[in-house]
C-alpha cells in the first residue's frame, strides 16, 4: 500500500468518519467497497473523514485490502491527516505493515499490533500469542478466560490451515483501560463459514448466512463435525457469555452474542470476503462483569476519550 496516487481508473474507498467493529459501520464500508466500477484497477483508502479507528476493526480493512491485491488492484492511501487517526494505525502497526509511517511507541500498553501470519506456523502464533497478546492482558482477566482466547486463536487458526485455500491470519486488538475492556479480532479471507456448510448440507442452501453462523453455534452443531469452520463457536460462545461479547463476521452473515446472552443476527447488503471473529472481554473492574447487561454498542469511545 503506498501513499502516492499513479493516474489511471481510480476508485476512492472513502472510510466513514468513525470505524466500528459493529453491523451498521460493516455494512456501510461494505456497500461502498463493492459500489467499485470493474474498469478501476486502483483502489485508494481515503481516512479524509475519519477521526476515530478501533484498533480492533483493522483486520477487517486488511482482509478487504489482501483480497483487493489478490484480485490484481493497486491499493493507496490518502487522507491519514488526523493526528488520532494516524496515532492508533502507527501504534498499532497497521501502517508500518504496509510501509506507511513508523511503528509508534506504545507508551501506556494498550495495544495488541496489527500483525499478518502464516496459519501453517504455529510456533509463529504461539510466540506471537504468549509475547503481544497474554503478555498484555493477564493482569487483567483470569486464566480461565485467557485460555478461552487461546483456543479460539487455535480453533481459528487451524480451520485456516485445514479447510482454506488461503494461509493469512489477521491479528490486532486494544485494550481501552477507561472503558474497563479488551478486544481482539481475528481474521481470515478463505471459504467461509455459510459457504462450507452450504456445501455440506442441502437443508441449509436457503437459509440466511446470519441463521447459518447462528446454527453453526448451536450445542451439537459444532462445525468441527462437517469438516467446516472447526471453530469450536458453542464452546466459545458458552465462555464467554457473562464475561463479555462475541461478534462473529462471514460472508453476508452478521452475528453478535451480547454477554447477558442475547443474540443479535444481520444480514449484509455485500458479503465479506472471509471470517472474523471479534471478542470483547471485561477486565475485573468492570461494573457490568457478570451480571449480564452489557451491551458493546455500550462502548463508543469519543476523541475525548482517547487513550493513546
Amino acid at each position: 500500500m503506498s501513499d502516492e496516487i499513479n493516474s489511471g481508473g481510480i476508485f476512492i474507498f472513502k472510510m466513514p468518519a468513525n470505524i466500528y467493529l459493529n453491523h451498521p459501520c460493516i455494512n456501510t464500508m461494505l456497500n461502498l467497497y463493492h459500489s467499485k466500477d470493474t474498469k478501476e484497477t486502483e483502489i485508494v483508502f481515503d481516512f479524509s473523514d475519519t477521526t476515530w479507528i478501533s484498533g480492533e476493526a483493522t483486520p477487517f480493512l486488511g482482509v478487504l485490502l489482501g483480497m483487493s491485491q489478490k484480485l490484481g488492484y493497486n491499493i493507496y492511501s490518502t487522507g491519514i491527516n488526523n493526528a488520532n487517526v494516524r496515532n492508533i494505525l502507527e501504534k498499532n502497526n497497521f501502517l508500518p505493515t504496509y510501509g506507511i509511517g513508523y511503528k509508534a511507541n506504545d507508551v501506556h500498553e494498550t495495544t495488541i499490533p496489527y500483525t499478518v501470519l502464516n496459519c501453517h506456523d504455529d510456533l509463529a502464533i504461539d510466540t506471537f500469542l504468549d509475547s503481544k497478546v497474554f503478555s498484555l492482558i493477564h493482569k487483567h482477566i483470569n486464566e480461565d478466560e485467557i485460555e478461552i482466547i487461546r483456543s479460539a486463536v487455535n480453533e481459528i487458526s487451524h480451520n485456516i490451515k485445514d479447510h482454506s485455500t488461503e494461509s493469512a491470519v489477521y491479528f490486532c486488538g486494544q485494550f481501552y483501560p477507561k472503558k474497563n475492556f479488551i478486544a481482539l479480532t481475528l481474521a481470515d479471507n478463505g471459504i467461509t463459514i455459510p459457504a462450507k456448510i452450504k456445501h455440506k448440507f442441502v437443508s441449509k442452501k436457503n437459509d440466511t448466512d446470519h441463521d447459518i453462523i447462528n446454527w453453526a453455534t448451536g450445542s451439537g452443531n459444532s462445525t468441527k463435525k462437517v469438516a467446516s469452520s472447526g471453530l469450536g463457536l458453542f464452546d466459545i460462545k458458552t465462555n464467554i457469555q457473562g464475561i463479555g461479547t462475541l461478534k462473529i463476521l462471514s460472508n453476508r452473515g452478521y452475528w453478535e452474542q451480547r454477554s447477558n446472552g442475547e443474540i443479535v443476527k444481520k444480514e449484509l447488503d455485500f458479503p465479506y470476503p472471509g471470517t472474523l471473529i471479534c471478542l470483547e472481554l471485561f477486565n475485573y473492574g468492570h461494573p457490568n462483569r457478570l451480571n449480564g447487561n452489557y451491551n458493546s454498542s455500550d462502548d463508543i469511545i469519543t476523541i475525548n476519550q482517547l487513550l493513546f
